[in-house]
C-alpha cells in the first residue's frame, strides 16, 4: 500500500530537473567532469552550497576553492556529485515540518555516509564515493514514512525510546512495510542505480539477501550505521543497542577484535567531520558560519 502511495501523493519530494540531470550524468560512464559542472551550474544556489561543503574541514583542503570546476578536479567527480545530492536530501528532509527532528536525522545520514567511506577505505574497497552516497541514502525510507505517516513514525520512535528496541525491529513486530522496503522503492522511483536501492533495502540486516551482488557495499553501510547509532544515539529514530548482523564481519573479513580498533578510528573521523555532519541547518546544506 505504501509503495503505491509513493507514486501518487505530493508529500514526497521528487528530484527536480537539475538533480535528475546530476544523477543521470553521474551514472553515465561516458560523462566528463565538464558534463557534471554544466548540470550543477543550472542552479546557481546549488553550486554555492556545494562549494561551501567542499571547503569544510572534513576535506582538509590547503586553500579555499572558489570555482565549481576546481572543486570537481580537486575532490573528484563523484564527491561533487555526492555533495549535490546531499543538498537535495537535506531539502527533502526539511520540505515539511512533522513531529520528529529532521536535523538529527540529517546528521545520522551524513555520519553514516562519512563512516561508510572510512570503513571502505580501511578494508580496501575501491568504490568509496559510491559507498558514501549509499550511506547517505540508506535511511531515506524513514523520510518517506515520516512524510506519509508523521504521527505513526513519531509514536513508533517513542515506543523504541521507552523500550530500547531498535526501530526496524519494531517495524517487524508491527508486520508492516518497513522503512527499508519503502526506501528501496523511493530510490527506484527517483531512478537511482541498483546498488543504492539494495543498500536501502538490506542495510539493517544484510543476511536477508546474502547472495546480493552488492553484499559488500550493504555490509559496509550496515556496519557504518551501527557505529553511527552508537555515536549519535536516537538521531536515526532508533534506540537501544544497535543490531550487528554477523554476516557483515564475515563478508568484510573482520574479526570481532577489529571492532574496537575501528571505533577508535571513527572517533577521530567523527571529530574531524563535525562541520559537515552538523552543517546545513541554516541555509540548506551550507556549512554554518
Amino acid at each position: 500500500m505504501i509503495k503505491e502511495l509513493l507514486t501518487t501523493v505530493t508529500e514526497i519530494p521528487t528530484p527536480d530537473i537539475v538533480v535528475q540531470q546530476i544523477i543521470s550524468t553521474a551514472s553515465n560512464p561516458n560523462s566528463s567532469a565538464k558534463d557534471l559542472e554544466k548540470a550543477i551550474s543550472m542552479d546557481v544556489g546549488l553550486s554555492t552550497k556545494i562549494l561551501r561543503l567542499v571547503n569544510s574541514a572534513y576535506y582538509g583542503l590547503p586553500r579555499k576553492i572558489t570555482k565549481l570546476s576546481e572543486a570537481i578536479v580537486i575532490v573528484g567527480f563523484k564527491t561533487v556529485r555526492n555533495l549535490a545530492l546531499s543538498v537535495f536530501t537535506y531539502s527533502a528532509l526539511h520540505s515539511k515540518h512533522t513531529f520528529i527532528d529532521h536535523d538529527k536525522l540529517w546528521s545520522h545520514l551524513m555520519l553514516t555516509a562519512v563512516f561508510s567511506e572510512h570503513i571502505a577505505k580501511s578494508i580496501g574497497f575501491m568504490n568509496r564515493e559510491e559507498v558514501f552516497l549509499a550511506g547517505m541514502m540508506h535511511d531515506i525510507g524513514k523520510l518517506a514514512l515520516d512524510l506519509l505517516f508523521p504521527k505513526y513514525t513519531y509514536e513508533l520512535s517513542k515506543v523504541g525510546e521507552r523500550s530500547q528496541v531498535p526501530f526496524f525491529l519494531l517495524e517487524y513486530n508491527e508486520n508492516v512495510e518497513n522503512h527499508m522496503e519503502i526506501g528501496g522503492e523511493l530510490l527506484r522511483l527517483w531512478k537511482f542505480p541498483d546498488e543504492y536501492i539494495s543498500v536501502a533495502q538490506y542495510h539493517e540486516k544484510p543476511s536477508l539477501n546474502p547472495d546480493s551482488r552488492y553484499i559488500e557495499m550493504i555490509c559496509i553501510v550496515h556496519l557504518a550505521n551501527v557505529y553511527s547509532n552508537i555515536f549519535l544515539p536516537g538521531y536515526s529514530l532508533s534506540y537501544g543497542e544497535p543490531y550487528l548482523d554477523p554476516i557483515a564481519l564475515n563478508v568484510l573479513g573482520l574479526k570481532p577484535s577489529a571492532l574496537k580498533i575501528i571505533y577508535n578510528e571513527l572517533d577521530r573521523v567523527f571529530d574531524k567531520s563535525k562541520d559537515i555532519i552538523y552543517g546545513g541547518v541554516e541555509d540548506e546544506a551550507g556549512i554554518q558560519a
